[in-house]
């Protein structure tokens, strides 16, 4: 009996043996399917921590704007106590903010359209017109003042303005023209548009890039040649063809460019200071001066929502047709 059971005990042995070593890959599966998990949540709060930083410092600031500007903070020391709406009141009671809004509504509809329009043509030259072999000669020559500051730009063409020794003036002078020179920003009837000449100046380069980008899908291209082999016309595979197919780029750039209008601050700074009187002014100029020179910070925090509703306004057609193309 004692051989028998020997043998049955060697047998429990190696059958316990076997499951422990059946038992030991799922263990190491287990153990390596736990340490991805931990690996993904890892790298996601690795990638996730700066959006949720960004996230919360721009909603927070824009949260205690909010506060401030309903709070009775009218100087130098902070005070938060609460005000109602009274410095959205006062607001609504200064001729200065009415100008603002006009101006700012000028530049919106004056600095965007042409803009939009001067940079289709030109994109279209670029894409398919005859200066195709200088094309990035061109497309660099016209992107150029996109990478100058605001700053460079106001500094720049206040040299060009001037009336006594400005180039407009100038050439203006030499061809026998000085009849048609001009002091500028003298008349607060014109001032504003002499400005929005600036930011379309700027802004032409990035508007070229955007609709250019536009033009370059495999699609898009496909029905130029079609169009071009049954003899359309250049204007009409414009306006038939490429127009309606790059809709999402120019409500994109209108949309970037109406917030760009909106935010307008260098420019005024720079050049004319809201002047003359303050003819020239725009929402964040004021914003500026209503903060950092009168000391109103609530009157500043109210206009910082003022032009954040009218940001938000501006984006809910875009947001709409993203959503749209979202779940087509």
């Amino acid at each position: 009996m004692r051989p028998y059971r020997v043998l049955i005990a060697g047998q429990g042995r190696s059958a316990a043996r076997s499951r422990f070593a059946l038992r030991e890959p799922v263990r190491m599966f287990d153990w390596i399917k736990s340490l991805k998990r931990r690996i993904d949540f890892a790298s996601l709060f690795v990638f996730l921590f700066p959006l949720l930083l960004f996230l919360t410092i721009l909603y927070g600031m824009l949260g205690w704007t909010f506060y401030v500007s309903f709070a009775n903070w009218s100087g130098t020391a902070p005070n938060y106590e609460f005000a109602g709406l009274k410095w959205y009141r006062l607001m609504m009671s200064l001729d200065r903010f009415w100008v603002d809004m006009a101006n700012n509504l000028k530049w919106m509809i004056l600095g965007v359209i042409p803009t939009v329009v001067i940079a289709l043509f030109l994109a279209y030259l670029l894409e398919i017109g005859s200066i195709k072999g200088i094309e990035s000669y061109v497309r660099t020559l016209i992107l150029y003042p996109v990478a100058m500051s605001f700053v460079v730009t106001g500094t720049i063409w206040s040299w060009m303005y001037q009336p006594d020794k400005g180039v407009f003036n100038t050439i203006l002078r030499s061809i026998g023209l000085e009849s048609l020179t001009s002091s500028f920003f003298t008349n607060p009837s014109t001032a504003t548009y002499w400005l929005i000449l600036i930011f379309i100046w700027q802004y032409l380069g990035f508007a070229v890039i955007i609709l250019q980008s536009s033009f370059r899908t495999t699609e898009l291209q496909e029905m130029i040649e079609a169009a071009t082999v049954d003899g359309a016309s250049r204007l009409r595979i414009l306006f038939d063809i490429i127009v309606p197919n790059i809709r999402g780029g120019i409500l994109i750039l209108i949309s970037l460019l109406l917030i760009s209008a909106l935010k307008v601050f260098d420019i005024v700074y720079i050049v004319t200071f809201g002047g003359p009187g303050y003819s020239t002014d725009v929402l964040a100029f004021f914003m500026f001066i209503a903060t950092f020179q009168q000391h109103l910070v609530a009157l500043g925090a109210g206009l910082g929502v003022i032009i954040f509703l009218l940001a938000f306004i501006i984006v809910i057609p875009y947001t709409i047709y993203a959503f749209r193309k979202w779940f087509e």
